[in-house]
């Protein structure tokens, strides 16, 4: 009776395998028996369902529909008539007894296999997880020369990934395969299970001299690049074939990837063009020169730094200014005379009855000129002419447009403005009052404008806005590229309060549309002025006093460091002269620092700018 040939393997999932684990074949004188030790259903795109308990069927030889190598696995599929639903397995890492010595395989043997299987799934878990955090640590880590830029950074990210992923695939590769002893083993299962179905090689066809000659096949036909007579190289494209296609792939890939950036880095760590220092320049006209001025520079740079006082950092989000140190509404309600109309002054339209003309050219007959002059001079709203040595009010009109701004990050819907038009009687009181109510239907957008005309009777006015509120966390503010598109408002009052709140939000885009602005009129000079000194590259903020100094962040926006600097107020109060206070620190780029000035008058000023020491 022929001994039975027992060998252990490990099913992996690849190809088009249905089942992942320990498996044990035994090739017994009637049939082939499966033992599923540890054994899992695989497919394609499914998770792994539980894993079955031990299970022995035996399947007939001419049960076996296929037997064929892939790389170093082991192909095996069964009819699925005889067993289902676990048919095909794909075998590596085989572990048992070596050919020629009976026996079945060893307990060892199968706890190899196990702990080869967990070694496997663990290492291909790993492939999926580690790579991405890898890959942004990697790119989080690195200098700046190495990857620099949302693209640069990206790259790197991306190549540490895909390497860690190759690497972990590669070791889930080697924790399957079992090495020579693997191999053999493989080699004689292939024979054995040849033999008994009938294939038999041209060894066991030799030790058998009664048995019919083994068929003779046509040799393979040498391939077209090869010169006859010689031995192909087995070694470099056996291992290249054994690769999957994914890896013969991805492989090539990757060092694409990484010659590539090694490149860049080369090139722009070594090749890259540099300035000349200065001693350099200075060398090229003569050495000692060069020498003086370097030593020159150096000491003078050394005493500046210690001559200079050190002030704590601080940051700025904008500069202290009359403009919105109010807080900023919800609703900003601008009032224009017309489109070109920037100084948003709503005035009454004076008139006079002829009654009081009359009284006023007789006035002016009996007393001359001069009177005349006078009373021309003294028009006043409450001043509109006499009747019996008292007072008459004056009447007037209001036309205007009235524009309203959303100034919020959230629309307002469905809101009223109220406007109550009244004039003063001869005692003073409000009489003739008269209302007008305005609604917007709908929703008024973040950064939107609304406008409309406004007519009615009256020498004062009251607007009402229907929403009232400040600008906070919880309402937002309407984003920049909003209030950058009403810089091309009709309405010039809209334009200026579109370059105000672009100021308010530091946006670079503010100077542009001050700039479109100009010349100003003169209503408007100090509306742009307080916008010009809002926007500019360094400005102070936190401004306060304290225990009768006073105490400011002088912070630095632009992308040049600056040196001394004069912090001074922009508007002296009763006819005084404005007060200035000069700064001898260094504003680094995007930083500031906290400067404690004495202060003569305890109240602080109402406006300060920040202009460089040469001004």
């Amino acid at each position: 009776m022929a001994r039975a040939f027992s060998v252990a393997a490990l099913a992996i999932a690849e190809g088009g395998a249905n089942a992942v684990g320990a498996v044990r074949f035994t090739c017994a004188e009637a049939e082939l028996e499966v033992e599923l030790v540890r054994v899992a259903g695989y497919a394609e795109g499914f998770a792994l369902g539980a894993v079955a308990a031990p299970v022995r069927f035996g399947v007939p030889y001419t049960a076996i529909r296929g037997l064929f190598r892939r790389g170093k696995a082991l192909c095996v599929a069964l009819d699925p008539s005889a067993c289902s639903p676990h048919n095909c397995f794909v075998l590596a890492r085989f572990e048992g007894d070596l050919p020629g010595v009976p026996g079945v395989t060893s307990p060892a043997a199968m706890e190899a296999m196990e702990s080869a299987y967990r070694a496997r799934l663990n290492a291909r878990m790993a492939s999926w997880i580690a790579p991405a955090p890898l890959g942004v640590l990697a790119a989080a880590l690195s200098p700046d020369y190495l990857a620099s830029g949302p693209l640069g950074t990206a790259s790197l990210a991306c190549l540490v990934a895909l390497a860690t992923w190759l690497a972990l695939r590669f070791v889930a590769r080697l924790a399957t395969w079992g090495g020579p002893p693997s191999d053999r083993l493989r080699d004689a299962l292939v024979a054995e299970m040849s033999s008994r179905m009938g294939f038999a090689s041209e060894r066991l066809a030799a030790s058998s001299p009664g048995s019919p000659a083994a068929p003779v096949f046509a040799p393979r036909p040498t391939p077209l690049g090869e010169r006859p007579g010689r031995e192909p190289r087995r070694g470099v494209e056996e291992g290249i074939d054994a690769l999957p296609l994914r890896a013969r792939v991805l492989v090539p890939a990757a060092l694409a990837v990484i010659g590539i950036v090694a490149t860049m880095a080369f090139v722009q760590r070594f090749a890259a063009p540099r300035d000349q220092p200065p001693a350099e320049r200075q060398a090229a006209r003569g050495v000692g020169q060069a020498t003086r001025g370097a030593t020159a520079a150096l000491l003078a740079g050394e005493v500046r730094e210690r001559a200079e006082p050190s002030f704590p950092h601080c940051l700025c989000d904008r500069a202290d200014s009359p403009l919105w140190r109010a807080g900023v509404p919800i609703l900003s309600l601008l009032g224009s005379t017309g489109p070109d109309d920037g100084a948003g002054v709503i005035a009454p339209i004076l008139r006079r009855d002829r009654a009081d003309d009359d009284a006023e050219s007789e006035a002016g007959a009996g007393q001359g000129d001069a009177a005349g002059e006078q009373g021309d001079a003294g028009a006043e709203p409450g001043d509109a002419g006499r009747d019996g040595g008292v007072a008459r009010p004056a009447r007037g009109r209001y036309d205007f447009e009235l524009a309203v701004v959303n100034n919020s990050g959230a629309p307002v819907s469905d809101f009223r403005v109220l406007l109550t038009f009244a004039r003063r009687d001869r005692r003073g009181e409000r009489a003739g009052i008269t209302e007008r109510g305005l609604f917007w239907e709908g929703a008024l957008g973040p950064g939107r404008a609304v406008k409309w005309h406004v007519e009615a009777p009256g020498t004062e006015v009251k607007i009402e806005p229907g929403v009232t509120g400040m600008l906070d966390g919880e309402t937002g503010v309407a984003s920049p590229d909003a209030f950058f598109q009403l810089t091309r408002a009709r309405y010039r009052v809209v334009r200026i309060h579109a370059a105000m709140m672009l100021a308010w939000l530091r946006d670079p885009r503010a100077r542009d549309a001050l700039a479109a602005l100009l010349p100003a009129a003169p209503a408007e000079e100090a509306m742009l002025g307080r916008i010009r000194r809002a926007t500019a590259d360094v400005i102070p903020c936190s401004a306060a006093v304290v225990e009768g100094r006073l105490r400011a962040c002088l912070f630095n926006g632009g992308v040049n460091p600056v040196r001394g600097v004069t912090l001074r107020e922009v508007a002296a109060g009763e006819g005084g002269a404005p007060r200035s206070w000069p700064v001898a620190a260094t504003l680094p780029v995007h930083e500031g620092v906290e400067v404690t000035l004495p202060l003569e008058a305890s109240a602080a000023p109402e406006e300060l700018e920040v202009v460089p020491q040469e001004r």
